[in-house]
């Protein structure tokens, strides 16, 4: 299954037909056989849904990209067109069909959203991204592509054999401002991995340890009763884009069990460390064209899977395979261990300006209890030596009178 660094060269692969200035017009083509299971269901588009948005004239202005969602951004081009545009309702009839589509062709802005399943992918001409789930192809493009988008004399394809991905299309804002918030495949899943952990990272870094704000990525983390495999794969819980692979590889380096819960600070931090690693490294990687360092869990995890099975890994350490977060999750026993622990009872401590501004209150509040004592004391012994000086001059009015 395609994980963040996989969807990330795809999205890669889409760049090229970008034109920001919407002088180059989309062709989306349908090659057959239709997906008709997926359009039944509602993840990918009626043939006359792509007539109308060919129709309608849009231009890919922009590719973006949240855990495993790629979401390409099409806005109307700026050159009119001859083309006789034929309304939904006309079209529909026409054909004989009966076409639920809200779209219509005739928005300023539309989202179309990627999401590729166990064995989807984009290619182009140029570069065939490699699967593991698929064999190699050579000949582009590959076996059961549904989609081939088609701008400015570029071209990339969009194929998915088990046909578990989807295609989705949705209206954008009337203002034709480009918000993520608005894209609903985006809001649908929590953070992307790669950029909260590289946020947390650089907040870290900024300022001083005791003054850094873990309340957001690593609180997610910490202290859940939620195994953290199950934890990371779930893309609503803390963040999106982390997949089996990923998921084996961040808790390898972390050397923590993917069953283990109520997780430490510390242990919180080293995941998300490791998760802004695995990540940055894997995408370059794909970037570059070169393979996954040799040292890496991934090259051996896919040896031999499935529940009870054991490989040995780049150290000769053996590999258990175990059934974690509902997946099979390659482990090393002598590394990964299960610690029997409960919930903290003790809430982790407010960092950054709210520590600062209890500690100052506290402080204040020292202060003026020791004023005060010390006033108190200044009080009491002023009122003993009125006291004393009283006695003194009733005792010698006692004395004269007598």
């Amino acid at each position: 299954m395609p994980e963040l660094p996989e969807v990330e060269s795809f999205r890669l692969i889409l760049l090229p037909l970008v034109d920001e200035t919407r002088r180059q017009t989309l062709s989306l083509l349908c090659p057959p056989p239709l997906p008709e299971n997926l359009i039944n269901k509602g993840r990918f588009p009626s043939k006359a849904t792509v007539d109308r948005l060919n129709k309608g004239a849009y231009s890919i202005t922009d590719v973006l990209r949240k855990g495993k969602v790629v979401c390409v951004v099409l806005r109307k081009t700026d050159i009119k067109k001859s083309r006789h545009f034929v309304s939904k309702s006309k079209k529909t009839r026409e054909e004989g069909g009966d076409d639920d589509s809200s779209i219509t062709g005739e928005e300023q802005v539309l989202y179309l959203s990627l999401h590729f399943g166990m064995t989807g992918r984009m290619s182009s001409p140029d570069h065939m991204p490699e699967l593991m789930e698929l064999k190699k192809d050579s000949a582009y493009p590959p076996p059961h592509t549904h989609l081939v988008f088609a701008q400015g004399g570029k071209e990339a394809s969009f194929s998915d054999p088990r046909r578990f991905g989807s295609v989705l299309i949705h209206a954008g804002p009337e203002t034709g401002e480009i918000d993520e918030e608005s894209i609903p495949t985006f809001a649908d899943i929590s953070k992307d991995a790669l950029s909260a952990s590289e946020e947390h990272l650089k907040s870290k870094s900024a300022r001083p340890a005791r003054e850094c704000d873990d309340g957001s990525l690593v609180d997610k983390l910490m202290n859940r009763k939620k195994g953290i495999k199950g934890l990371l794969l779930d893309q609503r819980a803390v963040v999106s884009g982390v997949g089996n692979w990923v998921a084996d590889e961040i808790l390898y380096r972390s050397k923590i069990h993917p069953d283990q819960a109520y997780l430490t600070k510390d242990e919180a931090e080293g995941i998300v460390h490791e998760m802004h690693s695995v990540l940055s490294e894997a995408v370059e990687c794909l970037k570059r064209g070169n393979d996954f360092p040799k040292q890496w869990l991934f090259h051996y995890r896919w040896r031999l899977g499935g529940s009870g099975s054991t490989s040995k890994d780049h150290h000769g350490k053996t590999i258990h395979f175990v059934q974690s977060g509902g997946r099979s999750s390659a482990i090393i026993p002598s590394l990964q261990k299960v610690k029997s622990r409960s919930r903290s009872a003790k809430k982790p401590a407010k960092a950054g300006k709210k520590r600062e501004a209890a500690e100052s209150k506290r402080s204040v509040s020292k202060k003026v209890k020791v004023e005060r004592s010390r006033e108190l004391k200044t009080e009491t012994k002023s009122r003993d030596t009125e006291a004393k000086t009283t006695a003194v001059r009733r005792s010698a009015r006692l004395s004269k009178s007598q």
